[in-house]
């Protein structure tokens, strides 16, 4: 795939969300079905979901062997982070479902995106998500 495919499919999943995003850098820990846990970083979240960013050797443990993802696979991970809500740092733990993932040209350190749908938040999980996406559309005065 050279960088011009690589574009034209992050741009296909840009226009196809449903919501804002909201780009943060802040890290997540994920816990996979085989019971590892890895980190990575948040690059944005949305109501529906968020993309992360990794290094390929985290890759190709959320999607061994780098097939594409179908949507239909429903493979899932539960996801743990921290999210800064009205000066509080709020624990934040959902489980996700795998949307997507893309390769970023560019040698940068984290060179792999990864789309994941929220599918059930624990406790006020999501409460917080919203607060926080307020705050940061809200404008500052």
């Amino acid at each position: 795939m050279n960088t011009s495919q690589i574009n034209q499919t992050c741009d296909f999943y840009e226009e196809s969300r449903s919501y804002p995003r909201i780009k943060t850098r802040l890290p997540i820990t994920l816990s996979l079905e085989s019971n590892e846990t890895i980190t990575a970083s948040i690059y944005d979240i949305s109501p529906d979901g968020l993309q992360i960013r990794c290094n390929r050797h985290v890759a190709a443990k959320l999607n061994p062997g780098g097939k594409r993802i179908n949507i239909n696979d429903n493979v899932t991970i539960k996801a743990g982070f921290l999210l800064p809500v009205d000066d509080e740092q709020r624990k934040i733990n959902v489980t996700c479902k795998i949307y997507y993932f893309v390769i970023i040209p560019g040698g940068l350190e984290e060179d792999v995106a990864f789309g994941l749908m929220f599918k059930n938040f624990e406790g006020k999980s999501i409460k917080y998500i919203g607060q926080h996406i307020q705050n940061e559309l809200e404008p500052v005065m």
